[in-house]
Order: C-alpha cells, then structure tokens, then sequence
C-alpha cells in the first residue's frame, strides 16, 4: 500500500466542528458527569435531534418514548448515552455522498455495531469501545463515495461481481477504505486501539500486533452479510467457526439468542437518521 497515497488524503479529511469536539471530549471524559454532557447535546439541536431519535428507536426505547435529552440520559445511562452521541457526531461530520443511499449505508452500520456489542459481550472486549467501532468501521468508505464517487462505483460493481473487495479499492486507489477510516479517526482523536480495529479488519489474524476489534469487525460484517444463508441449526457452529477465522476467544453460551434479539435494529435506526 503506497503510504504517500493515504497522506496525501489526511489533508482532505472532514473536520470535526469545535463544539462537536468539544462534546466527545466530554463523552469519553470518565470525571464529566451526566448533568454536563446533557447541557452539551440540549445545546445543538440537530445533536439533540440525532440522539433522541436514537434513543427511541426500538433497541433502545422499549416502547417508552423519551421527549427530552434529560429523559434519554436517566433511561438510558451514561455508557449508552456516550454511544448514542458519538454515533450522531459522526453522522454529522462526515461529508454526504450522492452516490450512496444513505438509510441502508447508516442502517447497515449500525447493524453491524449492534452485533459487534452483542459479540464484545462474551468476550473481554468492552462493549461501548466494540460499538463506537462499529460505528466507525465503514467510514472510508463514506470519503472514497464523497471524494471519488466513480471510483467508489467501480469498487461496488467490481465487489457485486465476485471480486475481493481491500484488492479492488488498493488497485484502483493505492489504498484500501479501512486504512483511510483509521486515519479519520485518529484525525477526530479516537484511540489508536480504535483506529487499529479499523484499520485492520479486512484481515485482522495477519496483524501485528493483533487487534480484537478488528477481529470484531471482520465477524460482525461476516455475520451481517452471511445471517440470512445460516441453517437455524447450524448458528451456533458457524458462529464458532467465524470466532476462530477472526482470531477472537469467545464464549459461545447464549450467544445466538442475543444476536436474534438486536437483527433489524441497525436497520431501523439508519432509516430513522438518514
């Protein structure tokens, strides 16, 4: 992969807007208190816009609908609240792209980091870093559609039609979406820990070090794309299979049941925000 490619893209790269800043300063700050991150989101109406409609889909609402940021934060506590803002700063910040229908690129997203935190639950990884990732994990490929949208419709026809998708967009841009994704995030100073998991999910047992949240990413996408194929029998053995092919040490009790629990969610919430 050429390097001088991907610095070159680093310039190009969306800002985070001061106050959105600000508030996942705040968010990921262990001593700011409820009452604090709050005021911020009440503070921006399209964050609080963004976070109350999350907060009322059906993962989250359990049929109680929350009609203030104060009623989102005692419902749902301060880990869900720091997710639910994140994953509505990023949707925010990132450029919109034509090329893309956005419902399905936010809904398959969130399907994806759903599962992620469902999966991060029977291992050691925690879950609000297993779901902020997820949220993350396909975010190059937002800037390759914003930035060179006919190459990001090659890269889809080429992937539709049987071709490896890391060999088509290095190919075509001498970077691959997840190295560009990391780079983002690290811009918008999330931790090296996420940017790794992003940066190497399309082969996450070939990274040195290794990355246990790229090893989530790479089994929550194959799960995402792969569910409806699965014998109903056969779940819990494929979802072991998958474990080892990411390289991940997971408990597998209960495991199914909880994934069958949030499939569709994802979907609803991105036709909610797009």
């Amino acid at each position: 992969m050429d390097s001088a490619a991907l610095l070159k893209k680093i310039d190009q790269l969306p800002r985070l807007p001061k106050a959105v800043s600000e508030l996942l300063e705040a968010v990921n700050n262990d001593k700011s208190t409820i009452k604090e991150i709050s005021t911020k989101v009440s503070q921006d109406p399209l964050m609080s816009a963004r976070v109350l409609r999350l907060a009322n889909s059906s993962h989250y609402s359990r049929n109680r609908e929350v009609g203030t940021i104060d009623e989102a934060v005692v419902r749902l506590g301060m880990q869900t609240l720091r997710t639910l803002v994140i994953a509505s700063a990023v949707i925010g910040a990132v450029p919109k792209a034509e090329s893309i229908n956005l419902a399905d690129f936010w809904g398959a997203t969130f399907e994806v980091a759903l599962y992620s935190q469902e999966l991060a639950k029977n291992t050691m990884i925690p879950t609000d870093e297993a779901f902020t990732c997820g949220i993350l994990h396909s975010i190059g490929d937002l800037l390759i559609a914003s930035a060179e949208p006919h190459v990001a419709k090659l890269i889809a026809e080429a992937v539709a039609a049987g071709a490896d998708k890391q060999d088509t967009e290095v190919k075509l841009l001498d970077f691959d979406a997840a190295s560009i994704g990391a780079l983002l995030a690290q811009s918008w100073r999330f931790t090296d820990k996420l940017a790794a998991g992003i940066a190497n999910q399309y082969q996450p047992k070939g990274a040195k070090p290794y990355s246990e949240l790229a090893g989530l990413m790479y089994m929550a996408k194959t799960l995402f794309h792969s569910w409806d194929d699965i014998e109903d029998d056969g779940i819990t053995s494929w979802l072991s299979q998958q474990a080892v092919n990411a390289g991940l040490k997971m408990d597998m009790s209960g495991l199914a049941a909880k994934l069958m629990k949030v499939k569709g969610c994802g979907l609803e919430m991105g036709q909610q925000l797009a």
